[in-house]
């Protein structure tokens, strides 16, 4: 699929922005410059859809085979893997989105269904913002910018299933220099480097486990 790039405004520091509504990605410089394809760096799986509708889907899970070194998962829909984007009506999910809902189901924070005001379709939040309630929402379809109501966190998934809360076991992992983060989206398993852990000894440092992840992944949007 080829970049769709639009002009989507100025930032607060006077910055052109432009944004690529095929493959939900900024598509400009640091100076304001329109790039010729967006900064998504894994365009090929937009060529790969699979209808959420027209297919049963009983399983769905990421996993980060090395979260140190690498935070693009590979993604198993009903124990296949799966490269590729799960469509719904007007809905695109990526890996990014998957992330996402594991960072807001690891915070215990609410999920609420969040419609854009320029072009409505639903939002989903990555990243920090999948753990951060907040007003100010990025539409990642069409790039613009729209104040919700109340602080909230948007999920799409969120209106097609009833997602779990996440369960730690109270134990501690040392983790040197690999760490395989594998969560089940369906059952609420995550798992670290196979067992279910609420802390990590890494770097000489006990951490959180929820601490650890947010940090790795707050980027990731």
């Amino acid at each position: 699929m080829k970049c769709n790039i639009e002009y989507v405004g100025k930032s607060r520091q006077g910055i052109t922005k432009y944004f690529c509504t095929a493959h939900k990605s900024f598509a400009y410089d640091k100076l304001g410059n329109k790039l010729d394809e967006c900064l998504w760096s894994n365009k090929e799986i937009y060529d790969n859809r699979l209808n959420i509708q027209q297919n049963e889907i009983k399983d769905v899970r990421i996993r980060y085979e090395n979260i140190l070194e690498n935070v693009i998962p590979k993604i198993k829909i009903n124990n296949k893997e799966f490269n590729g984007v799960l469509e719904y009506n007007h809905t695109l999910l990526t890996y990014k989105d998957f992330g996402g809902i594991m960072l807001a189901k690891l915070n215990d924070v609410p999920l609420a269904i969040v419609k854009c005001s320029h072009c409505g379709r639903y939002h989903s939040d990555n990243g920090q913002f999948a753990y951060t309630p907040h007003r100010t929402h990025l539409c990642l379809y069409c790039g613009h910018l729209f104040r919700a109501k109340e602080r909230n966190i948007g999920s799409e998934l969120a209106m097609i299933y009833d997602i779990p809360k996440i369960k730690l076991k109270d134990k501690l992992l040392k983790i040197d220099d690999y760490c395989c983060v594998e969560y089940n989206m369906l059952d609420g398993n995550l798992l670290i480097n196979n067992q279910k852990v609420n802390r990590v000894l890494y770097e000489g440092k006990e951490l959180d486990i929820i601490e650890f992840i947010n940090h790795i992944l707050e980027n990731e949007y």
